[in-house]
């Protein structure tokens, strides 16, 4: 995100449209594998060649940004990405400038944020002006501000489990 912020400041927006949607994807297959790498309970390094190879299946199987943004998020808060988002609709508020209510805010996320990425990466499309590259960059940083939250929901539900099974042991 940082590099997209310097590549904006000196103009290239391209580079920062591109940037700041890779920052996110990245973030994205980074809780995935982290989560699912816990949960496999060998911490640290104790998976073995298959796990890693399922895990890369059902990443790679979530092919849109939509169904991954949708998946990761049931996956670490059991809520669909929407429903997370408007729970924690102030994490976003900074870059929900033009979003109508009505619609979804992980379409808004693809339309806005995803598709410029795609035109950029499929259609060649260069000539972004300076206001949409600064709007690529809020929503990604908005988008990765709801990625941690939704991490930190899933370590508090890890500690409210162990906490939960320590009372058991207790009792």
């Amino acid at each position: 995100m940082e590099r997209a912020r310097q590549e904006l400041a000196n103009e290239d927006t391209t580079i920062a449209i591109l940037l700041s949607a890779m920052a996110v994807e990245g973030e994205m297959a980074y809780l995935f594998f982290k989560w699912k790498e816990i949960d496999s309970g060998r911490l640290p390094f104790g998976r073995t060649q298959d796990e890693e190879d399922e895990w890369e299946r059902a990443w790679a199987d979530m092919r849109s940004v939509g169904k991954r943004l949708d998946e990761l998020c049931r996956f670490l808060t059991s809520a669909d990405f929407d429903k997370f988002a408007l729970q924690n609709k102030e994490l976003l508020s900074s870059a929900l400038g033009g979003f109508d209510p009505a619609d979804s805010l992980k379409k808004f996320f693809q339309e806005q944020l995803f598709e410029k990425r795609n035109q950029i990466v499929h259609y060649s499309r260069i000539d972004f002006e300076k206001a949409r590259g600064e709007r690529c960059v809020s929503l990604a940083s908005a988008l990765i501000r709801l990625l941690d939250a939704m991490n930190r929901d899933r370590v508090k539900r890890m500690d409210d489990a162990h906490e939960k099974a320590n009372e058991a042991i207790r009792e």
